[in-house]
């Protein structure tokens, strides 16, 4: 009953998942404006979303508690990604400085930027499109070697790597990431996920809702610009949630859902960040029994998910638990009373076989985002170790 009620109250308040651009203009903003949020909740006359950021254009080749997760980790500020204090149980404890760490057997795929060339680094992947817009720059996480500067906007909208990979049940994804200030981010950062059957070009399926046989992603990339421009994921999988109250096959009503809403999930511009995420597929496959969905940012558990828990609340397409003190939660409260259902797949044909880094950028003046020390593993990477 309670459900039913809460349901009410947010269909009477008209809350909606809007898709639109992020940018860190909009910091004194309240994540229901039109700039300032992915899928904050807003009042639309008419249902429809507010600013427009769906993923039209990237299909480029045609533990937690229980009442909602413990807030006590801070998710880091950028100052320190990684180091000497990290985790010792890690690939990274194993491989300073990430040394050797290509070589581990655990690693399923290993990216520096060392090869020596733009060429080589693009001969290793099964898409490139660059548009003469990377760069190899000396600034890097570690101050040695090289990373990839990716500078997308002004008429070049997209650019990116994509790569096929084995195919797996459970994968650690690690990487570096910088971002530069004062840009409007639409889809910039780590995508991964899965294809059935397996793809060697990208196909995202904007606005759709995957059938369970067909694919999956998982993406962390800035969603929400208020009260900072912060990080979340923008997962599509079988059981998402629509910005839509009711949603229709029209192939406008599932984009990305974002789950931790968290003001300290910051992306730090201009500053390296390290970030993790871990993702186990469900075993049973007429559930989300087994699951795991996980993130870190420099060396910090931001938030779990698993078949248990922590419980939360759908606002249509946000899932909020207790440790979301984002406003496109907290303005609008249920009771915690849900587990987040991650049944990424229906067939044990779908896995992971997707490795997708990207900046996609539509309006506003170009921006760059810069990659480095990418980590595809089968247990836990963490952060270098100097």
């Amino acid at each position: 009953m309670k459900r039913i009620l809460w349901t009410l109250v947010l269909a009477g308040l008209g809350v909606v998942g809007c898709t639109g651009k992020i940018t860190t203009s909009d910091a004194g903003d309240d994540a229901s404006s039109a700039d300032g949020a992915d899928s904050g909740p807003i009042a639309d006359g008419d249902g429809a979303p507010a600013d427009g950021r769906g993923d039209a254009g990237l299909d480029a080749g045609d533990p937690g508690a229980p009442d909602g997760g413990d807030r006590s980790a801070d998710a880091g500020d950028g100052s320190d990604a990684g180091g000497d204090d990290g985790p010792q149980d890690t690939l990274s404890a194993r491989h300073p400085n990430d040394v050797g760490m290509g070589d581990d057997p655990a690693v399923v795929w290993f990216e520096d930027f060392e090869e020596g060339s733009l060429a080589a680094i693009a001969g290793r992947y099964d898409q490139v499109r660059d548009n003469g817009r990377f760069t190899l720059t000396s600034d890097t996480p570690s101050g040695a070697g090289f990373a990839l500067a990716m500078r997308a906007g002004e008429g070049q909208e997209a650019v990116d790597l994509y790569k096929m990979l084995p195919s797996g049940e459970e994968w650690y994804v690690r990487w570096y990431a910088k971002y530069q200030r004062d840009i409007t981010w639409h889809h910039s950062g780590m995508w991964f996920g899965g294809y059935n059957p397996p793809s060697r070009w990208p196909s995202p399926g904007a606005g759709t809702r995957p059938r369970g046989d067909d694919r999956f992603s998982i993406s962390v990339e800035p969603v929400f610009g208020s009260p900072a421009l912060r990080f979340d994921f923008y997962n599509y999988w079988m059981t998402m949630h629509s910005w839509m109250a009711n949603p229709v096959d029209d192939g406008t009503a599932y984009y990305g859902n974002a789950l931790v809403h968290r003001n300290d999930f910051t992306v730090d511009e201009e500053h390296w960040v390290c970030l993790e995420v871990h993702v186990r597929l469900n075993t049973d496959l007429g559930s989300g029994q087994g699951a795991i969905l996980e993130v870190w940012k420099n060396d910090v558990l931001v938030q779990r998910f698993d078949d248990t828990g922590p419980l939360g609340y759908w606002i249509r397409d946000k899932f909020c638990t207790a440790a979301a003190d984002g406003a496109e939660c907290t303005d609008y409260p249920a009771p915690f009373d849900q587990v987040l259902d991650l049944q990424f797949r229906s067939t044990a044909d779908l896995a992971l076989n997707a490795f997708w880094p990207q900046n996609y950028i539509t309006e506003g003046p170009a921006g760059t985002l810069t990659f480095d020390q990418m980590v595809v593993a089968t247990r836990r990477v963490g952060c270098m170790h100097r």
